[in-house]
């Protein structure tokens, strides 16, 4: 488990939620929900993939790929001028 709580994982979460529920309160299911709750999904699991190779050691609680890149970005600046 990699327990990023990646935004997308929330989104992704709420939406198959939302989903299960109204699965068993109307009399069809809502298939344009399923399908946008499964992309999202296949989304998040693709960030989580990517945050896996990404970063040096593991992280708990990370917003995303964006955040990390940008977190990355500034250490190498940071160390950048350090070292003039």
């Amino acid at each position: 488990m990699t327990s990023f709580h990646t935004y997308l994982a929330k989104v992704a979460a709420i939406l198959q939620g939302i989903f299960l529920i109204l699965i068993f309160h109307l009399p069809d299911p809502v298939y344009t929900l399923f399908y946008i709750a499964s992309f999202i999904t296949m989304l998040d699991l693709l960030e989580e993939i990517i945050l896996i190779l990404i970063l040096p050691i593991w992280e708990a609680n990370v917003k995303g790929i964006y955040w990390v890149m940008r977190k990355q970005k500034q250490n190498i600046y940071l160390e950048h001028g350090k070292r003039e």
